[in-house]
Formats: C-alpha cells, sequence, structure tokens
C-alpha cells in the first residue's frame, strides 16, 4: 500500500515539474508581434521632375533723352519769310553753335532791336527773310565767321487795319497772326462795296520809317485780273471814295 502511494507521489511530482517546464518555454502557436509597414508608392520613389528653367525676360533700356539742338526745329515756309515785321513783334534770334547769342526782343516804337553784339538794329519794314540775310551779313562781317542766323516771330503784335467810306460794315478789323490779304479781301471782310463806292480810287495810307505815304489802288482793274492786288499791312487805312457818277 505504501509502496503505492509513493509512486503516485512521484508521479505527481513528476507531472508537475513538466507542467512547470512547459509554461517557461513560449508557445510555437503565439502570434508572432505584427510591425508597422510603410506604404511606399511608385509615385514617393518617383525622381521628382527638373523644375522648368527660368527665362529671363529683357526689360527695355530707358531711351536716352534727345539731344539738344541749337538749330531751330521747322523751318519757316516761304509765306512766313515773306511776312512784314511791324512794330511790336516780338522776334527770336538763334545762331546756329552760339547758344549765348539767342535771345528774344520787341520790335520797338522806331522799328528797331536790341541785340548781342551788333546792339541796335532796324528791322520794322522788312520781311523774315530780308532781316534774316541783314543779321547774317552783320555777324558775318564783325563777329562770326559764315555764321547760320535763323529768325522768326515769336508774338505777334496786335495787327489792324481800318477801312472807310463806301463799305457795307466800315470799321477797324484784326489780322490774325501772320495772316495776310490784300486789298479785295479785306473789303470783302468790310462787307464788300455799297452801291455809290468808286471801285477804280481806293487810297491806302501807310506809315512807312516815321512817314506816312498814299497808295492809289484800282480795285476794279485788280478784281477783273488786269492789275497784282495791293497787300494790306498792319496800321493800313483804307478809304474807298464815292462814285460822281
Amino acid at each position: 500500500m505504501r509502496q503505492s502511494v509513493s509512486i503516485i507521489a512521484v508521479l505527481a511530482l513528476l507531472a508537475a515539474a513538466c507542467r512547470a517546464q512547459d509554461s517557461s518555454k513560449p508557445a510555437d502557436d503565439a502570434p508572432a508581434p505584427q510591425r508597422t509597414r510603410l506604404a511606399v508608392t511608385p509615385t514617393a520613389l518617383a525622381t521628382p521632375a527638373p523644375a522648368p528653367p527660368v527665362q529671363a525676360v529683357a526689360v527695355p533700356a530707358p531711351a536716352a533723352p534727345p539731344a539738344p539742338s541749337s538749330v531751330p526745329s521747322a523751318a519757316l515756309s516761304s509765306g512766313e519769310s515773306d511776312y512784314v515785321l511791324v512794330i511790336g513783334d516780338v522776334i527770336e534770334l538763334n545762331v546756329f553753335r552760339e547758344p549765348e547769342l539767342t535771345t528774344q526782343a520787341t520790335i520797338a516804337r522806331d522799328g528797331t532791336v536790341q541785340l548781342p553784339l551788333v546792339r541796335e538794329v532796324a528791322l520794322a519794314g522788312l520781311t523774315i527773310r530780308d532781316a534774316r540775310e541783314l543779321l547774317r551779313g552783320l555777324y558775318d562781317k564783325q563777329f562770326l565767321v559764315n555764321p547760320q542766323v535763323f529768325m522768326n516771330v515769336v508774338k505777334y503784335a496786335q495787327r489792324k487795319f481800318t477801312i472807310m467810306g463806301q463799305v457795307a460794315r466800315p470799321g477797324s478789323y484784326e489780322l490774325q497772326g501772320g495772316e495776310r490779304i490784300d486789298i479785295l479781301e479785306a473789303i470783302g471782310l468790310a462787307g464788300g462795296f455799297t452801291r455809290v463806292a468808286d471801285r477804280g480810287r481806293v487810297v491806302i495810307q501807310r506809315k512807312e520809317n516815321g512817314s506816312v505815304s498814299a497808295i492809289r489802288a484800282n480795285t476794279k482793274r485788280m478784281a477783273d485780273g488786269k492789275e497784282m492786288p495791293v497787300e494790306v499791312q498792319p496800321g493800313d487805312v483804307i478809304t474807298v471814295t464815292e462814285s460822281w457818277f
């Protein structure tokens, strides 16, 4: 009996030892710990495309300012060159490559102007062309070698003429700027002849160089093309006489 109990006790101890040994080993069926995997897509592995080259934008350089010129920008027309200077006109003088001679001057009551170097010069009654040649000769004779002289009117004097006698609207009329008209046009501005006007006897009184002269005009012949019309000048006094017949 005792022998049987001993055998049972030994067997129990062996069973317990086996259980203890089995519990110390990792279970083969235990699931292995999961590792987190990073999803790598083809896009992420692709080499990034190179950035497009930056195109340089050409910025135009600022235009250089035009070089100053001592020569007037525009030449006078033939009509302006034939304009007759009068008292009160303001002229501008330019001499090529002589900027210190550039000046503006007003024609005084005695018909003269004060200009650099040449001083007092009589210009009233001359055309712009003739005045320019006169000044060129004065500068060439005394001061400069073959000077190029330019002159123009920058401000015209008050330019009026008066028409009296047998016209529809007698009175004073103003010429605008360098406007030029002849005797027939002046009579037209005054409304034309009256019924009793003597078209063959029109008298123009004109002041020139301090004196008054009388010009007799036959406007009938001028209108028929047989005579050249007389040009009206500022300050002229035109009288249309009455016909006796």
